[in-house]
């Protein structure tokens, strides 16, 4: 599988990893995964530095349109995209773009520099 997802409950964190080829598809599974695992507030870190082939402008927008189209009215967990340069960068930014409003979103060129905004800038939310 082309996106690999660890959920830590304790700390209320979600890591997402993304290697190789992944699709809509693949995308749609993670977030029905999401849902079904109640954990749409969590944290998020999706780590996107090494995908083999990363989506193109369609499929980013794809992407965000079915975040977006979730029926969910729950708080959704900030979102903290780990990239390299070029084209992972290019569609985390378009993602942030396209789902402001939805949840704080933000990119970075390091797992630990996601791990510390995250730590410093957030707080887990409550139990549930």
């Amino acid at each position: 599988m082309p996106i690999h997802i660890d959920i830590f409950h304790p700390s209320r964190l979600v890591i997402a990893v993304v290697r190789g080829t992944f699709t809509a598809d693949d995308v749609r599974d993670a977030v029905s995964q999401f849902l079904a695992s109640d954990i749409v507030h969590y944290r998020k870190i999706i780590d996107i530095a090494s995908p083999t082939t990363p989506l193109d402008k369609a499929g980013v927008e794809t992407m965000a349109n079915l975040v977006l189209a979730q029926r969910d009215d729950r708080p959704r967990g900030p979102l903290a995209f780990v990239v390299n340069s070029g084209q992972a960068s290019e569609n985390a930014e378009a993602f942030a773009r396209l789902t402001e409003g939805a949840r704080t979103v933000k990119v970075f060129q390091s797992l630990h520099q996601a791990r510390k905004w995250l730590d410093e800038n957030t707080q887990p939310a409550g139990p549930r």
